[in-house]
């Protein structure tokens, strides 16, 4: 997947500004450059802005519960918890609640200065680079989380190095090694230390655990695979922007990340079968259809030699027998003998018939008046005579019902 992961300096934004970067999913190095010489990336790319961790100040606070917590109001619930726990004015301050955070419940909230962020944004908007999340260097653990094992990370050169620490009680750094009086036996005991090349022996000596290496690219590509984004409230797009672009990342890890491959192989293979099944499905109902035409059309030449031509073989099988029945003077179910014997037997006591019509297998009777109360019970005796009697304006029409022995033209 097509990634850009820049690091912020901390200095305030400007044409002279170096953001260093690293492009993943590999993350091999790290390399520096102004905002106009990074990098173009393409429109579904993955743009993630790394704030440092010097930037960010972190405070667990707890969320009201019962109240409607979103947008401004949820500022000002934050601005009212904070106001006595931060420096500087709140209105300047860019205030980001953790993932997945719940009202009446312990969560942490990420403090910088808006001015600053906000900024380092615009420049890289102006340089056609869009963020699509901004995410934290370090993050602590999850206050409601227990027994899980700080995490240790020294950066820097033997002359000028830091430790920094992620815990549940935040993330805050020392200098090293001068600021280990600083920390707890009971916190030393399970943590788990990560170092820069240049500074990992000092580490294992100071600290007595066995670090794992970290290069500052492979840092930058750990802090984008968060869940965090800083770039709430005033500084987030709209809603519906925002649901866009999580979307974005989610068709992407899907569509282009090298782990969902399989998926995406299976899924096109699934596709290609479904496609393939359905293909020769209809072949074979296309088949069927017209071997049976074809057979329905040797059934009618066979029976009826003079047709040299079929057409429709069920109509032209009906008219040739309809005209050897008139040749031998007999009459079919749709005569009109049979239609006026159903009739005779079903038409309410006291009705009379003053004027028929009879054509192409139609009865229709003229100026027949029926009540509710007698339409019901003639309907039922006709057809039990295998007749059907239906109401057009003034007039009634009987006519023989089609049963599924009647031939019919094939679908």
């Amino acid at each position: 997947m097509s990634q850009l992961i820049i690091s912020l300096p901390l200095a305030a934004a400007s044409p002279s500004s170096l953001y260093a970067f690293t492009q993943g999913p590999d993350a091999a190095s790290l390399r520096q450059a102004s905002a106009t010489l990074l990098p173009p990336v393409s429109r579904n790319a993955d743009v993630v802005a790394v704030v440092p961790a010097t930037a960010l100040s972190w405070h667990a606070v707890d969320l009201p519960a019962g109240k409607a917590l979103s947008g401004p109001n949820l500022r000002a619930v934050l601005v009212g918890l904070l106001e006595e726990r931060v420096l500087g004015e709140a209105q300047q301050l860019q205030f980001a609640l953790q993932p997945h955070w719940q009202a009446g419940q312990k969560t942490w909230v990420a403090v910088c200065h808006k001015a600053w962020l906000q900024g380092h944004l615009h420049a890289l908007e102006a340089a056609d680079i869009s963020v699509n999340r901004v995410v934290p260097e370090l993050s602590p653990l999850n206050p409601q989380a227990a027994g899980v094992a700080a995490q240790l990370l020294v950066t820097g050169t033997p002359q000028a190095a830091w430790l920094w620490v992620s815990a549940a009680q935040g993330v805050w750094g020392l200098p090293f090694p001068s600021g280990l009086e600083a920390l707890s036996s009971d916190l030393l005991a399970n943590a788990q230390l990560s170092a820069e090349p240049a500074v990992a022996e000092s580490a294992e000596q100071h600290l007595h655990l066995k670090p794992r290496l970290v290069q500052p690219a492979e840092r930058l590509l750990t802090a984008a695979h968060s869940d965090w984004d800083l770039a709430q409230f005033d500084l987030a797009a709209t809603g519906s922007a925002r649901w866009l672009k999580t979307l974005g990342r989610v068709k992407q890890t899907l569509w282009q990340s090298s782990a969902w491959r399989p998926a995406r192989w299976g899924l096109a293979v699934l596709v290609l079968s479904q496609l393939l099944g359905l293909n020769a499905w209809a072949w074979k109902l296309q088949a069927d259809l017209r071997q049976r035409q074809t057979s329905m059309g040797l059934v009618i030449t066979q029976t009826f030699p003079e047709i040299q031509v079929v057409v429709d073989a069920p109509l032209q099988m009906r008219r040739e027998v309809q005209r050897l029945r008139q040749a031998a003077g007999q009459s079919g179910s749709d005569g009109l003998e049979p239609l006026l014997a159903a009739l005779g037997q079903a038409l309410p006591a006291g009705q009379a018939v003053t004027q028929i019509d009879f054509e192409a297998g139609e009865l229709r009777l003229k100026d027949l008046t029926l009540t509710e109360a007698q339409v019901g019970p003639m309907q039922t005796l006709l057809q039990a005579q295998k007749v059907q009697a239906r109401r057009e304006g003034a007039d009634w029409v009987i006519t023989t019902m089609i049963t599924p022995s009647t031939p019919r033209s094939a679908p």
